[in-house]
């Protein structure tokens, strides 16, 4: 996972991988449903002199392709078709200015709102990278933070906030009121180890990326457990260090399975559907993939932070095998 890769002092990622025994023939490999890559856009240039770490991805409802660059420090947007637009944000300790920003969400009323894992705060911006105000500091208290890695948004406008070595997430106003805070260190449901990314579904349901204990945990949206997938390894349905996961309006999820450097499809019930990279991927292959986002014609937006890239994909049709 990239995201600690730069973080002195902090603990390191385990990416030990363990190969199951089981096999697929190649006729049975090539019959699952596939992603299907749309479009590619930007590159790791050593030339440019820039240092770029892609991480959460957002799609606002015009199809604005919102991205976090933690490496320098800004928000990055494109068109649906990778047309550079804007970009805003510098680091810093002043309001406005970023440390590690790590995540972002688009709320109703045209907020960005940024999770920044270094300064323990979100910032908030207008579409336009306006500032607008901020809350949070380290601690372990409502309001404050214990490196932030995850926010999203639900269509009221309350604001969740995952934090990675706090073991916990929260819920707030878009103004940053406390509204809730949920979760421990542990592996039992509703317990938490080492959170990354949170997305909130059309039903508003809360799922939520837990990293080291690989699976992904849905709640709602006070705190309640509602269900958890996945088991540590490669095999079919299982993960690695997942850190991001986006969900269609069927509670199909699309999960950002890092140290397989893979994405995976689940269905709602947790049962696999399809993986991408498939073995041959090529040249496609998506190397440590951070964040992942549905835009509003159903396509799956990919970050790659090894590559610099971002990826467009067609997810498999809601009717295939």
């Amino acid at each position: 996972m990239a995201l600690l890769a730069s973080t002195p002092g902090r603990i390191a990622l385990v990416l030990a991988l363990a190969l199951p025994a089981l096999s697929l023939s190649q006729e049975e490999l090539s019959a699952q449903p596939a992603y299907e890559v749309m479009a590619v856009w930007g590159d790791l240039d050593a030339a440019s002199g820039e240092v770029r770490s892609l991480q959460g991805i957002e799609v606002s409802e015009s199809g604005e392709v919102y991205l976090v660059d933690a490496g320098n420090c800004r928000i990055e947007v494109f068109s649906e078709e990778g047309v550079p637009l804007r970009r805003w944000g510098r680091c810093g300790e002043e309001p406005g200015e970023m440390g590690r920003p790590i995540d972002l969400a688009l709320g109703s009323h045209g907020e960005v709102y940024v999770a920044d894992f270094l300064r323990d705060r979100i910032t908030v911006f207008d579409r336009e990278g306006r500032f607008l105000r901020q809350w949070g500091s380290a601690g372990h208290e409502p309001g404050e933070f214990d490196s932030p890695a995850g926010v999203a948004t639900d269509a009221r406008g309350s604001v969740y906030v995952t934090e990675f070595y706090g073991h916990r997430w929260q819920k707030f106003t878009p103004d940053g009121k406390s509204l809730g805070l949920w979760g421990e260190s542990g592996h039992e449901p509703g317990q938490l180890h080492y959170p990354s990314k949170v997305t909130v579904a059309p039903d508003g349901a809360v799922y939520i990326a837990d990293a080291h204990n690989h699976r992904i945990q849905k709640l709602d949206g006070n705190g309640a457990p509602l269900g958890a997938w996945g088991t540590s390894g490669t095999w079919f349905g299982q993960l690695q260090d997942p850190v991001d996961v986006a969900v269609d309006a069927d509670g199909r999820m699309h999960v950002a399975d890092s140290a397989n450097r893979r994405v995976q499809l689940l269905a709602a019930d947790g049962s696999f559907i399809a993986e991408w990279p498939v073995p041959d991927a090529g040249e496609h292959g998506v190397q440590t993939p951070q964040g992942v986002a549905l835009g509003p014609d159903g396509s799956l937006y990919v970050t790659d932070n090894a590559a610099g890239r971002i990826y467009r994909l067609r997810p498999p049709r809601r009717n295939e095998p």
